[in-house]
């Protein structure tokens, strides 16, 4: 075995570790996801408009927070650009489902939310690619307390 010839598989070992908490904790601070809203969407149409696609989705949301969730607004976010708040011109100006409560761990059957978003046709040709994770869904609502919160959902394709 020849020393000094090169690096050590402990090195890249460590190296890789550190690079993996880092990356984890980007993800972390720029959009949190902690797992308190899931559920599934369902595209149901897709329509050209410009340089845009209006998106029609439908979302049912399953509320795992621990308290029932009030004012929500949901939005889709760019995947490009992960940020606590919405950042680009698209999103600003886009129109978010609202819904007044959604009710903590609700085992029946509710309406599931309808709504249309208005993104780039880029954003939308990206999130259809395979292995892109599909749509950002993001919910901002308040708590009991009053706080307010602003999350990634862990929505997946409707079957």
């Amino acid at each position: 075995m020849q020393r000094g010839k090169g690096i050590s598989k402990y090195a890249v070992i460590a190296v890789a570790c550190v690079i993996s908490m880092l990356a984890l904790e980007a993800t972390r601070v720029f959009a949190k996801n902690s797992g308190n809203f899931g559920g599934d969407y369902k595209i149901l149409k897709a329509s050209p408009t410009g340089e845009n696609i209006a998106l029609k989705v439908s979302l049912n949301v399953i509320n795992n927070s621990g308290t029932d969730a009030k004012n929500v607004s949901i939005t889709l976010a760019s995947s490009l650009h992960p940020s606590p708040q919405p950042t680009a011109a698209w999103e600003k100006e886009e129109t978010p489902l609202k819904a007044a409560v959604l009710h903590y761990n609700e085992h029946k059957i509710v309406n599931p939310l309808v709504g249309t978003f208005s993104i780039p046709a880029a954003e939308y040709e990206r999130m259809n690619q395979r292995g892109s994770g599909g749509p950002n869904f993001m919910i901002s609502y308040q708590d009991a307390a009053g706080e307010q919160h602003y999350e990634r959902m862990d929505l997946a394709p409707a079957q």
